[in-house]
């Protein structure tokens, strides 16, 4: 359940009472070291305007860079961990400043290098929400399949592949996720073993143990240059991989 009732709602026309509808709590987690932090103000402006437009939005970026002071930005302290590790352990900060997150009604986690470009708006506010990988459309994808690890999906398992670059849902599912997925990377470190697809596979792993309440269309996370039937409405940017993770 929402941690506070947020929609509060008088009706009582009879009475002559005017209706008053409050808003949720919306954060956005954003991990942006090293050169990724270049991206951030540009997805922030476009989160103003195309993003929860409906609710009260906080931005959560976890830096080890600066930006413009604002009052709906919350910037973290985060040092960059180098490859694979920088995505991969985004569960670990969210876990970490869990006691800041847990005053949101809702949770969101995207990629630094997305762009709003169409409203997300309350379709997406749900307990848990997942994001239909582009690339696997409506079929399993590239999962994790070492027995040996936690983050592994046998060939029964699977209907969807969902992207690690947008999910979320009610601050006490988002929080049970990443508290859920943190476990499971230390065990799997532990024995020598990274998933295939890092945190994207662990992922998946924990939406086939706690099925999504609302699964998105790749609309929420389209690639920039690829031409998909789905409306745009946040873009995975094009960018020079080798060049942006030094």
């Amino acid at each position: 359940m929402i941690n506070r009732i947020k929609r509060i709602i008088i009706c009582a026309s009879a009475l002559g009472l005017s209706t008053i509808t409050a808003q949720y709590n919306v954060g956005l987690c954003i991990v942006a070291t090293g050169k990724y932090i270049q991206f951030v103000p540009r997805l922030i402006e476009s989160g103003r305007k195309y993003f929860c437009p409906n609710q009260k939005v906080t931005y959560f970026i976890f830096t080890d860079g600066t930006l413009p002071e604002a009052d709906d930005v919350v910037c973290l302290p985060h040092k960059r961990l180098g490859w694979p590790y920088d995505t991969m352990m985004r569960c670990e900060v969210y876990n970490r400043h869990s006691d800041e997150l847990s005053a949101m009604d809702y949770i969101f986690a995207t990629d630094a290098d997305m762009l709003f470009v169409d409203t997300v708006g309350d379709e997406i506010l749900g307990e848990r929400v997942a994001t239909q990988h582009p690339g696997f459309i409506n079929k399993r994808g590239t999962y994790e399949t070492r027995p040996a690890s936690t983050a592994c999906i046998a060939g029964h398992e699977g209907q969807h592949y969902f992207a690690g670059g947008f999910h979320g849902g009610s601050a006490t599912e988002f929080l049970k996720l990443v508290r859920t997925m943190l476990e499971n990377i230390k065990i799997d470190l532990e024995h020598n073993i990274i998933a295939l697809w890092h945190d994207e596979s662990h992922l998946n792993r924990y939406f086939i143990d706690n099925q999504p309440t609302i699964i998105l269309s790749p609309s929420y996370c389209y690639p920039e240059s690829w031409h998909l039937p789905y409306r745009k409405r946040l873009l995975a940017l094009d960018k020079n991989h080798a060049d942006i993770g030094k």
